[in-house]
């Protein structure tokens, strides 16, 4: 990766499946978050904000999740416009569900 260092060879090494790096139960979507962490190449990467978009978190989004105890999950997308300045509304539309959407608009409209 370091374009003064384009001599050495690195010697290929074959992919492990994460199946047998992790424990059985752990979920197809959780394996396949990681392996986009863990991409050598930063462009392949995933960014923080693909992070939080990826199939994984989905359940943070269902509205009728509950914590452990039975709580209601607290504010997890109460974004304020600046930290979505920029963000195309089709990323935030993503990002952020509708359920949230609604309580953030009713509480602008509070204040």
């Amino acid at each position: 990766m370091n374009p003064n260092y384009t001599e050495f060879k690195f010697p290929q090494i074959k992919a492990h499946p994460w199946h047998k790096v992790f424990q059985k139960k752990l979920p197809p979507e959780a394996m396949d978050l990681v392996s986009r962490f863990l991409q050598y190449s930063p462009d392949l990467r995933c960014t923080a904000m693909e992070a939080c978009m990826h199939p994984f978190f989905d359940e943070l989004r269902d509205p009728n999740t509950r914590l452990p105890n039975g709580h209601p999950l607290p504010p997890l997308f109460n974004f304020r416009s600046q930290e979505l300045n920029g963000i195309p509304p089709e990323v935030v539309e993503r990002l952020v569900p509708e359920h949230a959407r609604r309580q953030n608009l009713f509480m602008a409209l509070r204040t």
